[in-house]
C-alpha cells in the first residue's frame, strides 16, 4: 500500500474563559491529557437528540469517510502533498489552550495530519465555526514567523507576503486553509482541571483563508511529520506518546493521552512491534503479519498485500480517530469463514449496510472466539470488547471490515490497552489494561 497520507489530530475548538487556570512550565517530565468521545455527556459535541444508535452509525459512517481518502495517489495529482488527508473527523477531544489570554480550546483528536492550524482574525474567507475564532492581535505570545527563517523554508508550498511565510493546505475532502505561519504557546490541559503545562513558540498555520469544514476551528497533527505537535514537543516529551482507551460512552470514566514519561508502557504483558511510516514518512504504520481465531492457524497476509514489507512499509495504518479496523479482501474473507463457523448464536441480517457479520445477543451473552492479530514480534490478543458492536437492541456486528486499498487498525481495537507510539525506539507497544481505573 502506497502513497502517503497524515497521522492528525484534528481540532474542533470550543472556547471557554480559563478563570482559575494557570499555565506551569513544560519539563521533561509527563502529562495526562483527558481524551473526551465526542458522544459522551462530558463533550462539547454531544447531541442529546441523538440515540445511541445514531451516534454509533455516525461513528461507522465516519471510518468509512476517512478510509475512502486513504487511497494511494500519485505524487503529480495533488499538488498539496504535505497534507493529503481524510475530511476533518474524528472520535475524541482533548483540551488545550493558545495564546497569553487563557483561553481553552477544546480539540477532536484525530492521528492524521502533520502541522497545526486553526481559523484566525481577521478572517478574509472563514467558515461557520459558531464561537470566537482565535485573534492573534490579543495575543503576547503571537509571532509571525518571517520568510527568511529556516523553518519557513520547511513549509510545503509556502510564499511570502510582506516578509511573514505563508502556507497553503489543501485536502482531498475539498478543505483548504491558507495563512500567516506563525509560532505561539501551546498549553495541554492535565487531570487537575485548573492546570496546563505550556510550551513557548510551537509552530502552527493562522489561517485566514479558509474552507470545506464545519464546525472545526482546525487541525492540530499527532503525526511524524516536522510540524506535527508531538514532533514539535520531541525533546521536551521523550518523543513518545501513549493512550488507553475506554469504552465509548463510559460517563465516570475517560481515556487518557500521555505524554512523556506517563507515556512509558512496560512490565508483565507488554509486547512491542516495530513502528513504520509511510511513503512520505507521514503515517504511523504497523506490519500486521496475519489474524487467528481462538488460537488456531494464522491466517496470512496475501502475497501482494506482504510486498509492502520490501519498501520497509508496514501493512497496516493504526489510527486512533477511526472506529472500525479495515482489512485486505482476502484476509478478512477467510476471517469470516473461520469466524463464523465457531460462533453458535442465531446469524440475522446487519441494521446497518456496512457490517457484514451480525447475531441475535448481547456483548455479555454471545460466545466469540478471541482474535490475535499477529503483528510483527508481537501478538495482540483481542477479545468481544474490541470486536463487536451493539448496533440494535439484542444485535450485534463484526467491527471489522473489508477493504480494497485502505489497512486500518481502528480504536475499537485498541480499547482496553495502554499504547506506546515511541519515535527515538521506533516501536509501538500494547499492555492489556483496564483503562477505567488509570
Amino acid at each position: 500500500m502506497k502513497g502517503y497520507h497524515n497521522v492528525v489530530l484534528l481540532v474542533t475548538l470550543s472556547i471557554i474563559c480559563l478563570c482559575d487556570i494557570y499555565l506551569t512550565e513544560a519539563h521533561n517530565g509527563g502529562i495526562n491529557v483527558e481524551l473526551i468521545h465526542r458522544d459522551s455527556l462530558s463533550s462539547t459535541l454531544y447531541n442529546p437528540n441523538e440515540t445511541p444508535f445514531q451516534r454509533l452509525n455516525n461513528s461507522i459512517n465516519r471510518s468509512f469517510n476517512r478510509v475512502n481518502h486513504f487511497y494511494p495517489r500519485k505524487l503529480a495529482e495533488n499538488p498539496y502533498p504535505q497534507e493529503e488527508i481524510t475530511d476533518a473527523n474524528g472520535d475524541f477531544i482533548i483540551k488545550f489552550a493558545i495564546d497569553s489570554n487563557r483561553l481553552v480550546h477544546m480539540g477532536l483528536a484525530d492521528t492524521i495530519s502533520n502541522m497545526i492550524w486553526l481559523q484566525c482574525q481577521h478572517c478574509s474567507s472563514c467558515y461557520k465555526q459558531g464561537f470566537p475564532i482565535f485573534d492573534p492581535a490579543k495575543s503576547k505570545t503571537y509571532e509571525n514567523v518571517p520568510c527568511s527563517a529556516d523553518a519557513c523554508g520547511s513549509i510545503p508550498n509556502r510564499y511570502c507576503t510582506a516578509n511573514v511565510c505563508q502556507y497553503q493546505m489543501k485536502y482531498v475532502s475539498g478543505a483548504i486553509s491558507a495563512g500567516d505561519v506563525a509560532r505561539e504557546t501551546f498549553s495541554l490541559g492535565t487531570n487537575d482541571p485548573n492546570k496546563f503545562i505550556s510550551f513557548p513558540k510551537v509552530l502552527f498555520g493562522c489561517g485566514h483563508v479558509n474552507s470545506g469544514i464545519t464546525s472545526f476551528a482546525g487541525i492540530v497533527g499527532l503525526g511524524p511529520g516536522l510540524f506535527s505537535l508531538t514532533t514539535q514537543l520531541g525533546n521536551s516529551l521523550f518523543n513518545k506518546f501513549s493512550y488507553c482507551l475506554v469504552r465509548a460512552y463510559e460517563s465516570n470514566h475517560v481515556s487518557k493521552l500521555n505524554f512523556g514519561e506517563h507515556a512509558i508502557v512496560s512490565g508483565p504483558g507488554t509486547v512491542s512491534t516495530p513502528l513504520k511510516y509511510g511513503a512520505k514518512g507521514d503515517l504511523y504504520y504497523l506490519n500486521l503479519e496475519g489474524i487467528s481465531v481462538g488460537g488456531g492457524k494464522k491466517i496470512n497476509l496475501e502475497a501482494e498485500v506482504e510486498a509492502n514489507l520490501a519498501n520497509n512499509q508496514g501493512t497496516v495504518i493504526i489510527d486512533l480517530a477511526t472506529t472500525l479496523t479495515f482489512l485486505p479482501q482476502g484476509l478478512y474473507g477467510a476471517l469470516e469463514s473461520e469466524l463464523t463457523s465457531r460462533i453458535k448464536s442465531e446469524r440475522v441480517p446487519s441494521p446497518i449496510r456496512s457490517l457484514k457479520i451480525c447475531y441475535k445477543s448481547t456483548l455479555n451473552s454471545i460466545e466469540v472466539p478471541t482474535l490475535t492479530s499477529h503483528f510483527t514480534s508481537a501478538n495482540v490478543v483481542l477479545n468481544c470488547d474490541n470486536t463487536f458492536l451493539t448496533v440494535k437492541d439484542n444485535i450485534v456486528c463484526l467491527a471489522i471490515v473489508p477493504s480494497p486499498n485502505s489497512f486500518v487498525y481502528g480504536n475499537l481495537a485498541m480499547r482496553n490497552f495502554l499504547i506506546d507510539i515511541d519515535r527515538n525506539k521506533n516501536v509501538v507497544s500494547f499492555l492489556p489494561t483496564d483503562c477505567s481505573k488509570r
